[in-house]
């Protein structure tokens, strides 16, 4: 998918998958939660997310959880987003943006959880900072601030190719317990 037509056509998202950082998520990885069936079934198809790629690399906000001397992965998704994703006519959906967020930040939970099952979403707050423009390519990206127990704090944005922050969100995850669904 990182040689889709979407991506290479834009000199940000080339320079983004030259990156030697970069670890590109195979789309039939097991072990990732990405993607969920809401994604496979619902959003990528022609006119809604018309490419995607999810890849981690090592996290660079200030407030990203460190370990070892390193930051954590932030997680990724390059998004092709269409049409078909408007709330109103040239702008995606806003609960499309909280869906993304979630899914993103969900992820990065999952990667830090004291354990394999996959944590559930406790709280998510969204700032929409500026509309999403469809048709368009955008980043999303989120990484873990802080874990305590049982709880995951994760942070997240969706951004365009110049960098600039369309959504951001902020997240409290509840990593699961054995035994308990």
């Amino acid at each position: 998918m990182a040689d889709h037509p979407d991506f290479q056509a834009l000199p940000w998202t080339q320079r983004l998958l030259a990156s030697p950082n970069l670890t590109i998520i195979p789309e039939n990885n097991t072990e990732d939660m990405t993607p969920t069936a809401m994604f496979n079934t619902t959003l990528y198809r022609p006119g809604a997310i018309t490419a995607h790629l999810s890849f981690s690399r090592p996290a660079t906000a200030p407030d990203a959880l460190h370990s070892g001397g390193g930051s954590v992965n932030e997680q990724c998704m390059l998004l092709s987003l269409g049409h078909a994703l408007d709330g109103k006519p040239g702008r995606a959906h806003g609960g499309f943006n909280s869906l993304v967020l979630d899914q993103l930040c969900g992820k990065a939970a999952h990667y830090s959880a004291p354990n394999t099952i996959p944590p559930a979403t406790a709280t998510l707050t969204v700032d929409y900072r500026a509309p999403v423009g469809t048709p368009c390519v955008v980043l999303g990206r989120a990484w873990v601030v802080e874990v305590t127990g049982r709880k995951i704090w994760v942070r997240g944005v969706i951004e365009d190719g110049e960098g600039v922050v369309l959504a951001s969100g902020r997240a409290l995850f509840i990593a699961g317990r054995e035994g308990v669904l």
